[in-house]
């Protein structure tokens, strides 16, 4: 359990409350994402902004770093378009770097989950982006009231969530001291599995992906990778 987690005493309230301001999805609604559904330190509440019915979809995490090279760029928008070209929807945390690129390529079929409250200030960039991937039919997520401001640990907590919402992880790009690496941990610890991009050898950017794929994640650039992250979670997706 993430020591920063809001404690029992708030997720009661969460549930029991009719008064948080904004719109929430409780645990106990049957629109409830299903991935969610008995992991170790799920949310018991969302409060939520855009299409409720991309949770019917099966997810792929894109994650990686915010200071991108243009091949991690690249990487991510490939591996985002592959993602939608079967099916599913792309989630990430939109924050800078390879987690925008990925909602952008996505389009509308994005599930952003983000490490603030809804109504909380962020960077004028983030919000652009949020409005737009909204604009264009996707969704955006917070477990946090309203007026939470993003701190140091909401992040990390924030990633164990994307991490829940889909059926496997890719790292496309990052270093060996990555929050898309909490990610990829947490998707192992949910039995998920984990891709990462081989990016160039010597690019201290891609540290973090020869990690993973040393302690065994999949190659991200393999063809047919999704639908082997997809039909690992028993759902084939078909190639087309």
């Amino acid at each position: 359990m993430l020591e920063a987690l809001p404690d029992l005493a708030w997720r009661a309230r969460v549930l029991r409350s009719e008064a948080l301001p904004g719109t929430w999805l409780r645990a106990d609604d049957p629109r409830w994402p299903p991935a969610l559904h008995g992991l170790p330190g799920a949310p018991l509440a969302l409060a939520v902004e855009g299409d409720l019915t991309l949770l019917e979809a099966p997810g792929v995490a894109v994650v990686g770093t915010r200071h991108t090279t243009s091949t991690g760029r690249a990487a991510a928008r490939t591996v985002a378009a592959a993602v939608v070209a079967h099916g599913a929807v792309v989630v990430s945390g939109l924050a800078a770097g390879i987690d925008a690129e990925a909602h952008h390529a996505a389009g509308g079929r994005t599930i952003a989950v983000i490490g603030q409250g809804l109504a909380a200030s962020m960077p004028a960039w983030q919000a652009a982006v949020r409005q737009r991937i909204v604009r264009r039919g996707g969704l955006v997520l917070s477990e946090y009231p309203y007026g939470w401001n993003a701190t140091r640990y909401t992040f990390p907590e924030r990633n164990r969530v994307v991490a829940g919402l889909a059926r496997g992880v890719v790292v496309v790009e990052a270093g060996h001291r990555s929050g898309a690496k909490i990610t990829a941990t947490h998707a192992q610890r949910f039995g998920r599995p984990v891709a990462a991009w081989p990016g160039p050898a010597q690019a201290p950017s891609f540290f973090g992906c020869a990690d993973l794929l040393a302690a065994g994640a999949w190659p991200a650039d393999a063809p047919g990778l999704i639908v082997r992250v997809l039909g690992h979670a028993n759902r084939i997706v078909a190639a087309g």
